[in-house]
């Protein structure tokens, strides 16, 4: 069978494939688990953008631009309208063109896309923060490195990313919150694996008005600090746990 790329996958998980290119990934799924997982993380990734910007859509269009979307007021009587003359008549040469459509979209809309595309460009793969090994998210680059060598007892204000709790989890691993802070916020929670960090929820997160960063457990998003609860074994580590989990390669 042909492989199937990220973007016919993608496609499939959207819904946007036709019924013969469904079904051919669909018998795939059937024998693919490692395709079937990568369907299910898109899906869910989906349901995550879906649930953080579509109350967006919702807000009210503010005055300003209401305004604009009704029709403009017809000329008085007698007034003069001037009509732009078509190019032929004008001399110019060149095929005549149809004129562009313009389509208005709502404020609120144009915020909600604005987002969604600043979402999609920190998730891509060669947006540096998060790479993909057999189907599942891991950290790469600044983020990798600060779960690696950040510690919540000792912050640093300056730095890119926050570090907030560490923990073991109930598997064995080692686990941690985070803060990505100077691209479109968002907070997370990796969990230690033999290929790195692997990336078990990220959610957008809000910056405290008026204040400095500060990742307490109660300032997580609520999927990124149900996602804690599922997994966290007993207390989280205090300063001196957490540095000796650190010197000890977080194993």
């Amino acid at each position: 069978m042909k492989p199937i790329d990220d973007d016919t996958l993608q496609a499939y998980a959207d819904g946007e494939l036709d019924a013969a290119a469904s079904a051919r990934i669909d018998a795939a799924l059937a024998h693919d688990e490692i395709l079937a997982r990568r369907v299910r993380q898109a899906r869910a990734l989906r349901a995550q953008l879906r649930a953080a910007f579509d109350p967006v859509l919702d807000e009210p269009v503010p005055a300003r631009l209401s305004a604009r979307l009704r029709p403009a007021s017809p000329p008085a009587a007698g007034t003069a309208v001037l009509r732009p003359m078509p190019a032929a008549r004008r001399g110019l040469a060149g095929p005549r063109q149809r004129p562009a459509r313009r389509r208005w979209v709502p404020g609120a809309a144009i915020a909600a896309s604005v987002a969604l595309l600043a979402m999609a460009l920190w998730w891509r793969q060669d947006g540096g923060l998060i790479r993909m090994h057999d189907g599942q998210r891991f950290a790469a680059g600044t983020l990798s490195q600060a779960l690696d060598r950040g510690l919540a007892s000792r912050p640093d204000p300056h730095a890119p990313i926050a570090i907030g709790l560490s923990f073991r989890s109930k598997d064995g691993s080692i686990c941690r919150t985070f803060t990505e802070r100077t691209r479109p916020a968002m907070a997370g929670l990796a969990c230690h694996a033999p290929a790195g960090w692997s990336l078990a929820a990220l959610e957008p997160a809000e910056k405290p008005a008026g204040g400095p960063w500060r990742q307490a457990a109660s300032s997580l998003p609520a999927a990124v600090q149900a996602a804690v609860d599922a997994r966290i074994k007993g207390e989280a580590f205090d300063a001196r746990q957490e540095r000796a989990a650190r010197d000890a390669g977080w194993r």
